[in-house]
């Protein structure tokens, strides 16, 4: 709950409600990228010793999956595989996923004992997009059209089987927290924070008044 006694913004909140909810479906050894280091990481949200994930949930005021949100989760596959980014963005995010970690912290085989190439390698072939549960098919269908129609992209032959597409469309997995639920808890987290900053804000001011008191009482 550490996180959430600090202020957050309302898509702060979101992002690591799913966060959260995918390393608690994951459960074992998971642990979540950003309480590791103090830089934010733009790629990846939680990583073990079983593999790397990016956490994103983009949706309408309810929930919904818009057309904008569908679009978005494909950048974010596309931005895992280095699309979009600088044409060493995949080596960086290996070097970054060697080095920056506590040395007890669990990470793929790979990552701790491969080449940098098997790193290079690791993170564009296996790496996974979470999205909440309730989005996974539509963002694992327009995945497969896409990698379909540019086979290219996905380090897919021209003609790519279905086998091939079920591997790929696999690596989007859900988070185990519903889309349609997110705004109702994001803004219970809201509304706890604003009211533990008043408590907060009540007992600084009470303390200040107790100060004063004893300030004057003395004739300090």
């Amino acid at each position: 709950m550490g996180y959430y006694t600090k202020k957050r913004g309302y898509a702060e909140i979101q992002g690591r409600l799913h966060e959260d909810a995918l390393q608690a479906k994951l459960g074992g050894e998971v642990k979540n990228i950003n309480d590791l280091i103090t830089d934010n990481f733009r790629t990846y949200d939680l990583i073990s010793s079983e593999g790397v994930w990016s956490v994103k949930s983009h949706m309408g005021a309810d929930g919904e999956l818009t057309e904008w949100a569908a679009r978005a989760y494909q950048s974010d596959f596309d931005y895992m595989l280095g699309w979009n980014r600088g044409s060493n963005a995949v080596e960086m995010d290996a070097k970054a996923l060697r080095e920056n970690f506590p040395k007890e912290t669990a990470l793929p085989s790979v990552l701790k004992a491969g080449s940098h190439q098997d790193a290079c390698d690791y993170l564009k072939n296996n790496s996974i997009l979470g999205v909440p549960e309730d989005h996974v098919e539509a963002v694992r269908s327009n995945l497969i059209n896409h990698a379909r129609e540019y086979p290219e992209t996905y380090g897919l032959p021209e003609q790519p089987s279905d086998d091939e597409i079920v591997k790929l469309a696999s690596r989007v997995q859900g988070t185990g927290l519903n889309a349609s639920d997110t705004p109702t808890l994001v803004k219970e987290k809201l509304q706890q924070q604003e009211s533990e900053n008043k408590s907060d804000h009540e007992e600084a001011t009470k303390e200040e008044e107790q100060e004063e008191e004893t300030r004057y009482s003395y004739g300090l």
